[in-house]
C-alpha cells in the first residue's frame, strides 16, 4: 500500500502541491492581468500598440473646449498619425494668472519651459508674449489658412508671422435676468452705461479683471469704445453698482442665472450656455451696438515646445474644417461636439450659413467687426497696468466707493461732486509710459499700487462724508 502523507497519497500531495503553485503564480498575476489599459496605448484598428504622444497646453478654457478637443484630436492623429494624442491640461487660473505664471516660467529657463501651447484668453496675452520673444511661429499646411482672411476690418485673425492665430472668435455683452428685472422694474439694459444707472445700485455682476482674461476685455473695451475719461466715468459708476467682484468670469453668469444680480457682463460663451441652461424666457443677452468687440480667441505654440510637430498639428487642427465644426455646431450634429456644445463663433466666414439649424451660434459674426474697431496693440501694452488701477480704484477700495457712489448716484452727471467722484486718476498717456517703462519695476510698481488704494479710499471717504 501506498504511504499516505496527511490523508493523501504520495501522488495526490503531488498533484496538489503542483495545483496550489500554479493558483499562486495566477493570483500573483491577478493585478497585471485585469489593470486597466494604460492611457497612452491606443486602441486596436487605430495604431494597436502605439504609445500615446502628449500634449502639454496651458489654457484658461472650461472644462467642455478641453474635453471636446482632446477627444476629437485624439482621434484624429489615431487615424492620421498612428498613435492617440494624450493632452497634459495645465490649470494656473485665468488669463493674467497664466501669463505671470508663464513669464515667471521664463525667467527661470529661458530656453523653454516644458509647455507645448497657449490656448485661449483672447489676442492680447500673445501680443504681450510675442514682444517678450516667448512664441514661436508655426508651420500650417496652406489649404488650411487659405480659408481663414489674415484681418477683417483691421481686425487681425492671425497674425501675420504666424506666431499665434485665432480660434475661434469672441463677443463680449450684456446678461441680464428677465425676471429679476421685471420684479424691480428696471429697464433691460442695452449698453455699458446702462450698468452705471443708479436704478441698478447693487444688481450689477462683474468678475475681477487681474484674474480673468474676459473680464479684462469688458474693461479695456469700454475704455476704448468711450474714450479714456469717459470710459473710466462709466467703470467707476458700474463698479459702484457692483455687488461684488467675482475671481471667476464664468461666475457672473451662474449669479445671474440664480437672481443674485440682474445683470452683468460676459463673454458670449459663458451667457449662451446660460441661457441654454433656463431658457431664453428668462435671460437675455446684448452686445452693446457699436460699442463692443468681436474679437479672436487665441492659440499659439510657446518657444521650446517640448513636442513642436505634434504642437503644429494641433493648431492645424483646431483652426481645419473639423476642428471649427467642435466650436460652433450644436451637440449631437454629425462632426460637432459629443458631450458639450461649446457655442462659440468660427473663423472661417460665412461658416455658420453651412449648417442651418445645425449651428449653435447662427450668423456670421464677419459683419460685427467693423462696428467697433478694437486697438490691440495698445490693450496689449496697458494689459497689467489697467488691470491693476481697476484693483486699486474699485475692487480693493470698493466698500468706500460704494458708500460714495450711494451719495451720489441720485444726483446730475453734471454736478461737480459727481464729477470729482468719477474723475481719473492718471492721464491715457501717463498710462501707456508707465506700462512701457516702469511696471516691470516690482518696487515702483508696487509703491505705485498701494498710493493709488490710499488715494481712492481717502476720495471716496470724502465723498461721502459730503465734503
Amino acid at each position: 500500500m501506498s504511504p499516505m502523507v496527511g490523508g493523501v497519497g504520495e501522488r495526490g500531495a503531488k498533484v496538489l502541491s503542483a495545483f496550489l503553485g500554479a493558483a499562486l503564480i495566477v493570483v500573483l498575476a491577478l493585478p497585471f492581468l485585469l489593470r486597466p489599459r494604460a492611457r497612452g496605448v491606443t486602441a486596436a484598428g487605430s495604431g494597436a500598440g502605439r504609445v500615446a504622444q502628449k500634449l502639454i497646453i496651458v489654457s484658461p478654457h472650461w472644462e467642455g473646449i478641453r474635453t471636446e478637443f482632446e477627444r476629437a484630436f485624439s482621434e484624429w492623429t489615431s487615424r492620421n498619425l498612428g498613435h492617440a494624442t494624450d493632452v497634459d491640461w495645465l490649470d494656473v487660473g485665468g488669463t493674467s494668472d497664466i501669463l505671470r505664471y508663464v513669464r515667471s516660467e521664463f525667467a527661470r529657463s529661458p530656453k523653454g519651459i516644458g509647455i507645448d501651447l497657449l490656448f485661449g484668453g483672447g489676442v492680447d496675452p500673445y501680443l504681450a508674449l510675442i514682444k517678450d520673444g516667448l512664441l514661436e511661429p508655426c508651420e500650417l499646411p496652406p489649404q488650411v489658412l487659405a480659408a481663414i482672411p489674415q484681418q477683417s476690418s483691421g481686425v487681425e485673425i492671425y497674425d501675420a508671422q504666424r506666431r499665434w492665430f485665432g480660434a475661434c472668435l469672441s463677443g463680449f455683452g450684456i446678461l441680464y435676468n428677465r425676471r429679476v428685472l421685471a420684479q424691480l422694474k428696471l429697464p433691460t439694459p442695452g449698453s455699458w452705461e446702462d450698468m452705471g444707472r443708479p436704478e441698478y445700485f447693487t444688481w450689477v455682476g462683474s468678475g475681477d479683471p487681474r484674474s480673468s482674461g474676459s473680464v479684462h476685455m469688458v474693461y479695456e473695451i469700454i475704455a476704448q469704445a468711450y474714450g479714456w475719461e469717459k470710459g473710466w466715468a462709466t467703470t467707476v459708476r458700474m463698479g459702484g453698482n457692483v455687488r461684488g467682484f467675482s475671481r471667476s468670469a464664468s461666475q457672473v453668469p451662474k449669479d445671474c442665472a440664480l437672481g443674485e444680480v440682474a445683470c452683468g457682463m460676459a463673454i458670449d460663451v459663458y451667457a449662451r450656455s446660460q441661457i441654454a441652461e433656463v431658457g431664453t424666457d428668462r435671460m437675455g443677452f446684448v452686445l452693446p451696438e457699436g460699442m463692443t468687440a468681436v474679437n479672436p480667441d487665441g492659440i499659439g505654440m510657446f518657444k521650446g515646445a517640448p513636442n513642436k510637430d505634434l504642437a503644429q498639428k494641433f493648431v492645424a487642427f483646431v483652426l481645419s474644417e473639423e476642428g471649427q465644426k467642435l466650436w460652433l455646431l450644436r451637440r449631437g450634429v454629425p462632426g460637432g461636439p459629443k458631450e458639450f456644445e461649446l457655442g462659440r463663433m468660427s473663423v472661417i466666414p460665412n461658416f455658420a450659413a453651412r449648417f442651418g439649424d445645425d449651428a449653435a451660434v447662427p450668423g456670421d459674426p464677419f459683419q460685427w467687426l467693423g462696428a467697433f474697431i478694437y486697438d490691440s496693440e495698445k490693450g496689449s501694452v496697458r494689459w497689467t497696468i489697467l488691470n491693476d488701477l481697476i484693483g486699486a480704484w474699485l475692487i480693493d477700495a470698493h466698500d468706500q466707493l460704494v458708500a460714495a457712489w450711494r451719495r451720489m448716484k441720485d444726483l446730475p452727471r453734471g454736478d461737480p461732486r459727481v464729477a470729482d467722484l468719477v474723475r481719473v486718476p492718471v492721464s491715457e498717456e501717463e498710462m501707456l509710459r508707465l506700462a512701457r517703462e516702469k511696471w516691470s519695476d516690482p518696487k515702483f510698481r508696487t509703491e505705485v499700487l498701494a498710493g493709488w488704494v490710499r488715494e481712492a479710499r481717502q476720495r471716496y471717504e470724502r465723498i461721502a462724508r459730503g465734503r
